[in-house]
């Protein structure tokens, strides 16, 4: 039985609510709602998609899956449970990400994008995080350049800092300091590229320093009113604690602070920064 796979199978003869389909393995049960729009003729040849239903039957579709044992792709979250996550890969059923294949911390949300294949454990069909060769496998061949911006899916989280994969499975890295926030697994995210490496890329999700500027300051701000007005932050704090508590370089923070201060914002003191008309 080729459960998870696509493959040929021929008709054998049409029920009430589908067909039966078979191969060298056995017959198959393909409901006319799986049929994509196709009427069938007995002994047609047709090519189908194994998987078990929501009774835990072994079923056929025609319609195409994103994913499958022998190839992945990108699959959206639509579901999370305490189990795991549920994608949909383009058929009725969707399949479980395990939680034994889930980072701790960071899962993905409903609405995010993980890339994977199938695989079988025991007699059920689980989608598997697929890794940077078998994603670079799939590349179209569309290039991305040097100083633009782009969206692409977090698929791995480390010290030093996040990878991503495109639509077009191009592979994207970002160290941990040019990172603004924290993301998690299958999140989106917005960076610009700054080199082209031999088989993936390099960017950064700091945008241009003016308005990068506004938005530190903004950081800044909202620190402060959630802190009673004060802080004991400054241009002398330690620069891995900036990035630990406000996720910018010692000199963003910096910039960002003399900013606040020329707008009458803030006063600065030697081990603290006082927000102005704190209320």
């Amino acid at each position: 039985m080729k459960l998870g796979q696509i493959s040929e199978y021929s008709v054998l003869r049409e029920t009430d609510i589908g067909y039966l389909i078979t191969d060298e393995s056995g017959e198959y049960f393909l409901h006319h709602n799986e049929c994509a729009g196709h009427i069938l003729n007995d002994g047609e040849k047709v090519n189908a998609f194994l998987y078990r239903d929501k009774m835990k039957r072994v079923a056929a579709t025609l319609h195409r899956p994103f994913a499958t044992i022998d190839e992945g792709g990108l699959c959206e979250v639509v579901g999370v449970t305490s189990a795991g996550v549920f994608v949909n890969i383009g058929i009725s059923r969707d399949i479980l990400l395990s939680s034994d294949d889930l980072p701790r911390g960071g899962w993905p949300l409903v609405g995010d994008k993980v890339c994977g294949k199938l695989h079988i454990r025991g007699q059920n069909i689980y989608f598997h995080l697929m890794n940077k060769t078998e994603m670079l496998e799939l590349n179209t061949g569309v290039k991305l350049e040097v100083d633009k911006s782009y969206q692409a899916w977090v698929y791995r989280i480390t010290d030093s800092g996040i990878n991503l994969v495109d639509a077009n499975y191009n592979i994207i890295f970002i160290f941990y300091k040019n990172l603004r926030k924290s993301y998690r697994l299958g999140e989106l995210a917005t960076f610009r590229i700054t080199f082209k490496n031999e088989d993936d890329y390099t960017a950064t999700t700091i945008e241009q320093k003016e308005r990068m500027l506004e938005d530190d300051a903004n950081i800044i701000l909202e620190y402060l009113k959630t802190h009673f007005g004060v802080m004991s932050y400054t241009s002398d704090t330690d620069p891995d604690l900036l990035y630990n508590v406000f996720k910018m370089s010692k000199s963003a923070f910096k910039r960002a602070l003399g900013h606040l201060y020329k707008e009458k914002k803030v006063i600065l003191q030697n081990s603290k920064t006082i927000l102005v008309d704190y209320e």
